[in-house]
């Protein structure tokens, strides 16, 4: 039988593939770092908002209070550039899952076109095969009569 052509495509293909995969797995580690970052700050944030809302039902002088107000809105500074890196993330996950899909797709289709060649070689493999048993039998019932 011959070789597959296109096979060297065919391993081009899945090498695109297998790096949209690892791409893929990275972004979606980015994000899920990043949520967790947001997460965190978040809980921050609210025991940070607490404990000066405490700090004020018993009195606080001028100085404490702009920590507070200072510490808050860098907080809320961080939590903002978090909720856009976020947003960043979540479209490069989309993007690449996209990639990976395209990839995928490819890929399938050259090996629809490897299977689709392979079975018209071993039907005209059977083809060449049966007409030589054809032939040999008709030399064999040529010879007996």
């Amino acid at each position: 039988m011959k070789p597959f052509k296109l096979q060297a495509v065919l391993d081009h293909r899945q090498r695109l593939e297998d790096l949209a995969k690892q791409t893929l797995a990275e972004a979606i580690q980015k994000e899920q770092l990043l949520m967790s970052k947001m997460t965190d700050e978040t809980g921050e944030l609210a025991e940070i908002c607490r404990s000066y809302e405490e700090r004020q039902s018993i009195g606080m002088q001028g100085h404490e209070f702009m920590l507070y107000e200072n510490r808050i809105s860098h907080k809320r500074q961080l939590l903002t550039k978090l909720d856009r890196q976020l947003e960043e993330a979540r479209q490069q996950v989309r993007r690449t899952r996209q990639a990976l899909a395209d990839a995928s797709r490819e890929k399938k289709l050259l090996e629809k076109l490897k299977e689709k060649k392979t079975e018209e070689i071993k039907q005209e493999l059977n083809r060449q095969e049966m007409m030589q048993i054809d032939e040999v039998a008709i030399m064999h019932r040529n010879g007996e009569s």
